[in-house]
């Protein structure tokens, strides 16, 4: 009697562990901001989710807020997407500018940032990047002047987006 109550118990306690393991690595998960970096959007501290089953299907899309790991420590960032596989991203006058595949050039409109926030390129003036690849993208920091972001480490690899990001709790 003792030993089935605890072979049940455990059957049980193994299925719930699986399912949240499951859940945690391929469907959503729960991180924590750690900096400035995308104020006023999420705040030092804040919680949000990463929707890692929304990006298995789809393409990330310009603005979209995603989790993804630093292609120079592997540690992991929210930022927000800005430039697209096949685009050119020029930081100008303290705006943003894309020149598209057709080679047509339009500035970045960015309710989302503070109506005091420029972006400035870290040499000062204007800055052109490399053409994106099939697979990069250009992510930003909501806050330019405390984020590390693709103007430092260039663009990123889809592989190292994990998520769609999504408030917290």
């Amino acid at each position: 009697m003792v030993l089935s109550y605890i072979w049940k118990t455990s059957r049980l306690v193994m299925t719930v562990i699986f399912v949240i393991l499951f859940i945690r690595t391929f469907i959503v998960d729960i991180n924590r901001v750690n900096g400035v970096s995308m104020e006023p959007t999420f705040f030092d501290s804040d919680y949000f989710y990463t929707n890692k089953f929304l990006l298995l299907f789809t393409t990330p899309v310009r603005g979209q807020i995603v989790s993804c790991k630093s292609p120079t420590s592997e540690t992991l960032m929210i930022k927000r997407i800005i430039g697209l596989p096949g685009e050119q991203v020029q930081i100008k006058s303290g705006h943003i500018f894309i020149t598209d595949a057709a080679g047509e050039s339009w500035e970045l409109h960015e309710p989302y940032l503070s109506e005091d926030m420029i972006t400035q390129p870290l040499s000062g003036g204007t800055s052109t990047f490399p053409v994106l690849g099939e697979n990069e993208y250009f992510v930003l920091g909501d806050n330019r002047r405390e984020s590390l972001d693709s103007r430092i480490f260039g663009a990123i690899s889809r592989k190292y987006i994990l998520g769609s990001v999504m408030t917290g709790p």
